[in-house]
C-alpha cells in the first residue's frame, strides 16, 4: 500500500495539468518574479549649482563652462551667497572680472551685479584690484564685437563709483574716443600708435542707448578726476575753525604729489603735443593740475566738437552730450 502511494504521488510531478480556457497554469512554489518597471524623471533646467552650493571653488572654476546659461547660473547664485570671510573676495574677483569679455550679455549683466555687491559687502575691495579690472575694462572699450563695447562703460562706471582711477586718466580718455570712433589727430594723414583712424572704422557705430550710457559715464568720470569736491563736514568744520594762514607749512600735505611744481616725478607737456601724444601713458596723472593740463591740451577741443555733433541728434543723447559739454567748459 504504501509503494503504491509514493508511486502515485511521484507520477504527479510528471502529469501534464489540463488547463481550463481563460485561466493560466499554476506556477511552482519556487518561482520568483523578476519582472520590473522603469520610469524617467526629467528635470527641465535642472542645475548643478545644488550639488555643490557650498565649495566655493568648484562654483568658481564653472565660470569658465561652455554654457552660457550654467555661467550665468553660478555667478547669480554667487551672487546670493556671498562668504563672510574676506580673504575669500580676492579669489571671487580673480576668476570672474575676465568674464567682462564674455559673449553673452546675460552673463556680463550678472557679473556687472556680483561685482556691485562685492563693492557693498567690502569697502575698498574694487579700488584694490582696480589694476586688473581696468585692463579688461579697456579691452572691452576696443573689443571686436559692439555687444561687448556696449557695456564696457556700465562696468567703468560702477568701477569709477568705488575706486579712484585718477592714474588711469590717460588711458581711459584714448579709449573712450576709441570707442565712439572719434579721432584724435588734426592731420588723417599722421599716424599714431594708440589710435588711428583704421581702428574707428574697424570697432564701428555704437547703438543710441549704448552711446547714451558712454556719454553719461564719461561725464562722471571727468567730474570725479577734474574737480575737487569740498565735503559738508570740512566745510562744518572750516567754519567753526580759524586757521592761521600759515598753518598749512606745518601740516601734512592733501595732495598727492607736493613737489608738482618741482617737475621731479611728471613730464612736462611740450607745446608740440601731438609729438608727446604717444608719450601720455608714461606720465603720471595723480595731480589734479596735471590731468586738467592733458585734457585741456589733447582732449578737450576735439572732445567738444564731437560732442557738438550728438547735441544735433537731439533727444536723450543731445542732453547728455549737452551736459557733458558744460563741464568741460567750466574746466
Amino acid at each position: 500500500m504504501g509503494s503504491k502511494r509514493k508511486q502515485k504521488e511521484k507520477q504527479k510531478d510528471f502529469k501534464k495539468a489540463k488547463l481550463k480556457v481563460g485561466k493560466t497554469a499554476q506556477k511552482p512554489d519556487n518561482y520568483t518574479d523578476t519582472s520590473f518597471k522603469s520610469k524617467t524623471i526629467s528635470l527641465p533646467g535642472q542645475s548643478i549649482i545644488t550639488v555643490h552650493s557650498k565649495d566655493l571653488s568648484h562654483q568658481l572654476s564653472l565660470t569658465k563652462h561652455h554654457s552660457s546659461t550654467t555661467r550665468k547660473e553660478i555667478l547669480i547664485n554667487i551672487t546670493q551667497n556671498l562668504p563672510s570671510n574676506p580673504s575669500q573676495y580676492k579669489q571671487i574677483i580673480t576668476s570672474v572680472v575676465p568674464l567682462i569679455l564674455d559673449e553673452s550679455k546675460q552673463v556680463r549683466l550678472e557679473l556687472l551685479n556680483l561685482l556691485k555687491k562685492c563693492g557693498e559687502n567690502q569697502p575698498g575691495l574694487l579700488d584694490l584690484h582696480k589694476r586688473t579690472i581696468i585692463l579688461f575694462i579697456i579691452s572691452a572699450m576696443t573689443h571686436i564685437q559692439p555687444d561687448i563695447r556696449n557695456t564696457s562703460t556700465k562696468f567703468l562706471a560702477l568701477l569709477n563709483e568705488y575706486s579712484d582711477l585718477k592714474s588711469y586718466f590717460v588711458k581711459i580718455m584714448k579709449n573712450f574716443f576709441i570707442l565712439m570712433s572719434w579721432s584724435l589727430l588734426n592731420d588723417s594723414k599722421s599716424k599714431s600708435v594708440s589710435i588711428n583712424s583704421s581702428s574707428s572704422i574697424l570697432l564701428g557705430e555704437n547703438s543710441k542707448r549704448a552711446r547714451i550710457d558712454h556719454i553719461q559715464t564719461i561725464t562722471k568720470f571727468l567730474q570725479s578726476t577734474l574737480t575737487e569736491e569740498t565735503s559738508k563736514q570740512d566745510n562744518i568744520h572750516l567754519s567753526q575753525i580759524t586757521i592761521h594762514p600759515q598753518s598749512y607749512k606745518y601740516l601734512l600735505p592733501t595732495t598727492p604729489q607736493v613737489f608738482a611744481p618741482l617737475k621731479l616725478y611728471i613730464n612736462e607737456i611740450s607745446n608740440n603735443s601731438m609729438n608727446n601724444i604717444e608719450n601720455l601713458d608714461s606720465m603720471t596723472t595723480e595731480d589734479i593740475e596735471t590731468r586738467k593740463n592733458i585734457m585741456n591740451e589733447f582732449f578737450k577741443e576735439k572732445m567738444i566738437k564731437n560732442l557738438n555733433n550728438l547735441t544735433k541728434e537731439g533727444g536723450d543723447i543731445g542732453r547728455e552730450a549737452t551736459n557733458c559739454i558744460r563741464l568741460l567748459e567750466s574746466l
